[in-house]
């Protein structure tokens, strides 16, 4: 008798109907079509939303992106209407960190240069202006080109960092080869010109080392070696 009561109870106990999903019944045997146009109808506020989101989102960009276009072509012809070194050393202080601005800096450094007047100190000016962009590869390609064009010019003048602002280009990490090469055989010619032959072997043995064994100053550098018999790799050997 018992176990039939417990039966019984068994039987007429409701189900747990907690983890069943509600499904329209019209859409019970639904293909694929039915099912798209169901989800459209559960999300289209979202998915409108989102579509809406990214349209105005690549319309922003477009305009960010069009305005700095504009922004650098007023650039480039404010650069290119500039008459003289005056025009170009305002131009390089309304627009410090530009590539334009320092090349007009470089632009008075290298007039000054050809003229025969002193450059040094231009020179050093278009450098510190390259500082201003410190992530701008090509800003910074254009800071070592005055670096070294100043150091060659204190070389030059005999200046007492002379050999200082040269062994910064020389032994630089970031400079690029092109100018870190101009810089070795510099140090080396002065380390000669003082009769120092282990200080001139170092700096040109520095140049195979750094700049490989075919750098584009290979024959200067062969002429260097020749014009002193005490570079020589026998006499190397023998002191």
């Amino acid at each position: 008798m018992t176990a039939m009561s417990d039966e019984s109870r068994k039987k007429t106990t409701p189900e747990d109907d907690r983890n069943l999903v509600i499904v329209d019944e019209d859409f019970a045997q639904a293909d694929s079509e039915d099912r798209l146009w169901l989800f459209w109808e559960r999300n289209r506020e979202r998915i409108i939303g989102s579509t809406v989101a990214i349209f105005i989102g690549l319309v922003c960009w477009f305009a960010v992106d069009a305005w700095l276009e504009s922004q650098r072509e007023a650039l480039r012809e404010e650069y290119a209407s500039l008459k003289d070194d005056a025009g170009r050393a305002a131009f390089a202080s309304a627009h410090p960190g530009e590539t334009l601005s320092v090349v007009a800096l470089l632009e008075i450094a290298d007039g000054l240069h050809e003229a025969g007047k002193p450059s040094l100190a231009a020179y050093d000016v278009a450098a510190t202006a390259a500082e201003s962009a410190p992530d701008d590869k090509t800003v910074q390609s254009l800071g070592w080109r005055a670096r070294l064009y100043a150091a060659l010019q204190a070389q030059e003048v005999g200046a007492p960092d002379a050999i200082a602002r040269l062994t910064r280009v020389a032994e630089s990490t970031t400079a690029p080869d092109a100018l870190r090469g101009p810089a070795l055989l510099a140090l080396a010619r002065g380390a000669l010109a003082k009769s120092d032959y282990t200080a001139a072997r170092n700096w040109l043995d520095k140049m195979d080392r750094q700049l490989g064994p075919n750098h584009p100053w290979r024959e200067d550098q062969r002429a260097l070696i020749s014009s002193e018999p005490s570079l020589r790799p026998s006499a190397a050997r023998g002191q």
